[in-house]
Order: structure tokens, then C-alpha cells, then sequence
């Protein structure tokens, strides 16, 4: 079983009007954005922003059907689970336990430096993250 501890963020996508998103969730509503924690190769190649609650981040991701993302990281063509559009991230007690428990289930993802992507059954992608407050553990 994998002990999901909470949630890490939801993302939702944006293939047009990236300002006008920024505007409308910071300025219109009044939402606290942050500085987006990803590979600086993909800083400049997919724009977006996060959104800071106190229980979670929602980030908005600029994404296009170019594959321009996949140029700079091959690694993602072909796979299940696209971290790059729509998705919800969970943070897990281990991470290693996750994989296992995922290849146990014969459940397709792949691993990309610290996170596991995978897709539920209708296509809809599953991140998974090492939880900090368990990490020492």
C-alpha cells in the first residue's frame, strides 16, 4: 500500500493567455503566487506560475501540442503520465515503497530525478514526491 501523507499541488494547464491567468489568480483574486521550484532547462521553456495556500499549491502550466518540452527532455516521449499538462501530486512517506508498491501492482510510470509519474486508469497523471516531513524517518 502506498501511504499517501497529503497533498503537494494540482496543476491545471493554459495553452494561451499566461498574463491574463497571472492577472486574473493574482491580481483579480488576490491569490499569493511563488517562484517555481523546477529544472532551470524547463524554467524558461514552460511558462507558468504557482499558487500558494496554506494546504497546497496549484500551479498553472503554459503548455502547447508543440512537444517543444519533450526536445529538451527525451526522457518524457512516449511515457504514462505527462507532468507536464493537467495533474495532481502527492507527497508519499517513501517514495522507494511507492515504486515497489506501483511494480507489485504492475502499475506502467517512470521516474524522473525524485518524482514518479503515472496515470489512473482514464489517463489522468499521478505525480508522487518523497514527503520532507517523513524523509528523515
Amino acid at each position: 500500500m502506498i501511504n499517501i501523507t497529503r497533498i503537494n499541488h494540482s496543476a491545471i494547464a493554459s495553452r494561451a493567455k499566461m498574463a491574463e491567468m497571472k492577472h486574473f489568480y493574482e491580481g483579480v483574486l488576490g491569490v499569493t503566487t511563488v517562484k517555481r521550484d523546477i529544472p532551470e532547462k524547463l524554467d524558461d521553456l514552460i511558462p507558468g506560475f504557482w499558487m500558494q495556500f496554506p494546504n497546497g499549491q496549484v500551479h498553472v502550466i503554459g503548455c502547447d501540442d508543440s512537444g517543444a518540452e519533450r526536445a529538451v527532455m527525451p526522457e518524457l516521449a512516449g511515457k504514462r503520465g505527462d507532468p507536464m499538462g493537467p495533474h495532481t501530486a502527492f507527497y508519499v512517506e517513501d517514495i522507494e515503497a511507492t515504486q515497489q508498491h506501483l511494480e507489485a501492482n504492475d502499475i506502467e510510470y517512470f521516474r524522473m530525478e525524485g518524482f514518479i509519474f503515472t496515470a489512473d486508469p482514464t489517463g489522468n497523471t499521478v505525480e508522487f514526491q518523497q514527503d520532507p516531513e517523513y524523509q528523515s524517518r
